[in-house]
């Protein structure tokens, strides 16, 4: 990866989430970040009519969310250089696992992030770990002015990442939440939409 990022690790709830500044100065690496206020989050509300994208696969296939009509979509915002979206995945992963088929997608989308990182990470840790569709923004790369274009920003007013969203059959969005270690969230949600899972630390 080329580019020189700043990253704030900011607490939200009980986990994390990785904020990337527009001012970005050298050699900066994440560290936790110790200031006790919260970032104002304004995700969409829950009732929202989930906006249609496209997106890219590995193989620069365009993918949207009306490709997913009539199913239960959890959409994940990450990227390959965000901590806290890893630290997600596993969670995400087992619980997938309990629901996958019930009509249920993982629509894990890629943001502020460059496609060849994309694409190797990808190619190192789809099927053999975690089992979603990864896509990746058509906005690539993490400048500003990029950031601001991208359907994490444009579309979905995600403050930072990971942010994740259920969306239900009808295509409205049931709730969204934003940070690390919310698999108790997620199944609260899923809840919603008439799916019962249980959480990673529940399950053997």
């Amino acid at each position: 990866m080329n580019l020189v990022l700043a990253v704030t690790m900011l607490g939200v709830g009980n986990g994390l989430v990785a904020e990337v500044q527009d001012s970005v100065p050298a050699k900066l690496v994440p560290s936790p970040e110790t200031k006790a206020q919260k970032p104002v989050i304004h995700t969409l509300p829950a009732g929202t009519k989930a906006p249609d994208f496209t997106a890219f696969s590995l193989t620069d296939k365009e993918v949207s969310l009306s490709d997913f009509k009539g199913k239960v979509v959890i959409l994940d915002f990450w990227a390959t250089w965000c901590g806290p979206c890893q630290v997600s995945m596993p969670g995400l992963e087992k619980i997938y696992q309990q629901i996958k088929a019930k009509g249920v997608v993982v629509l894990s989308l890629n943001t502020w992030d460059e496609k060849s990182d994309f694409q190797k990470w990808v190619r190192e840790n789809s099927g053999s770990k975690y089992h979603f569709n990864f896509v990746r923004d058509p906005a690539e790369g993490d400048r500003a002015g990029i950031r601001k274009a991208s359907i994490a920003k444009r579309l979905y007013n995600v403050p930072g990442i990971p942010t994740l969203y259920v969306i239900d059959r009808k295509g409205e969005i049931a709730g969204s939440l934003v940070g690390s270690g919310n698999e108790d969230g997620l199944v609260k949600l899923l809840g919603k939409v008439g799916l019962k899972a249980k959480t990673p630390k529940e399950t053997p």
